[in-house]
């Protein structure tokens, strides 16, 4: 066989790998489209849940009405500052009568299911709750939801109007739904392929936009504290420490100027724990809106809270966190 006999013969057999890995490309590239919807119910502020672990109309929990805001994409880290809402008011979930419920020996079996759902034990409930914390949804957010039918927990996809209150775990991710109780995992579909299903003689609630549905996924660690918004008073943020129910807030400005820290070399991972130790947030537009650019002051570049988009790349919005 000559030289350029075999250089012939090499390339085709390339022409032929390529062929085929383009014909395995595009009938995977089907596969995904072709793939079924995944049908997600929605549930509004202040309606009941057909079956709760709790009784609502205790006023466990108290849900506010709030205009879903656009987020910068749909999965959000559950230490994204300006993700959850609060209020001067903090009572929307009231942990402590949770708590007395769900240790109460008459509601073993409820609890014994509750606890299940996290992999824990009807005893490490208490500490389980002392680490959640209330906060109010800004953004309508898929959940993995859970009723209590046949006295076991029973999961199903769930879209979350914003405005209603949630527990959320130490790494931001909402872990209760306050009204009923319910408990609340991970929202683990695809969130390009959902199909939501609202009440039967519901329309969609006013507001609603598929293109600002949210599922969160937790922090890269465990947090010290929340920065939310007030929801009332977007210019007022609000700190609030991990594990306490409002009776240790904390108020700042949401226009308050942050020095932007130096992020050469940084991982995408580590840049954003160093943007979030300051109050900042990389990547896109703040889901409250569009306010004044970043500004040079001092020699440094500073952003208030809550900062327009900028022309350098990764964009930083500010957050109130300390």
């Amino acid at each position: 066989m000559t030289f350029r006999a075999f250089l012939r013969g090499a390339g085709i057999r390339v022409v032929r790998r390529i062929t085929v890995l383009l014909v395995l490309v595009l009938v995977t590239s089907g596969c995904d489209r072709d793939a079924p919807m995944l049908l997600v119910k929605a549930v509004a502020v202040g309606v009941p849940s057909l079956a709760p672990f709790f009784d609502e109309s205790q006023g466990l929990g108290h849900d506010t009405a709030v205009r879903s805001l656009p987020a910068p994409g749909s999965l959000q880290q559950g230490d994204t500052p300006g993700l959850y809402g609060g209020t001067k008011q903090p009572g929307i979930c009231d942990v402590e009568q949770l708590r007395e419920f769900l240790t109460d020996p008459r509601n073993h079996r409820k609890a014994r299911a509750w606890g299940d759902v996290f992999g824990i034990t009807t005893d490490g409930i208490p500490d389980f709750l002392d680490r959640l914390t209330p906060v109010l949804l800004r953004h309508d957010t898929l959940v993995k939801n859970h009723d209590y039918k046949k006295e076991k927990a029973v999961p199903f996809d769930s879209l979350l109007q914003a405005g209603i209150a949630v527990l959320v775990d130490e790494q931001g991710v909402p872990a209760v739904k306050c009204s009923c109780g319910n408990p609340l995992l991970p929202f683990t579909g695809d969130t390009d392929r959902i199909d939501v299903e609202f009440p039967p003689g519901d329309t969609a609630w006013k507001g609603y936009d598929r293109s600002s549905v949210v599922a969160v996924r937790p922090a890269s660690r465990q947090l010290e504290r929340l920065a939310l918004v007030d929801v009332h008073e977007p210019d007022r943020g609000i700190t609030r420490p991990v594990g306490t129910t409002g009776e240790k807030d904390t108020s700042f400005s949401t226009r308050k100027m942050r020095v932007v820290p130096d992020l050469a070399g940084s991982t995408s991972g580590a840049a954003s724990r160093r943007l979030a130790a300051v109050g900042l947030r990389a990547g896109g537009w703040p889901p409250w809106g569009w306010p004044p650019p970043m500004t040079e002051r001092g020699g440094r570049r500073t952003t208030p809270w809550s900062p327009r988009p900028t022309r350098r790349p990764g964009n930083v919005c500010g957050s109130g966190s300390t």
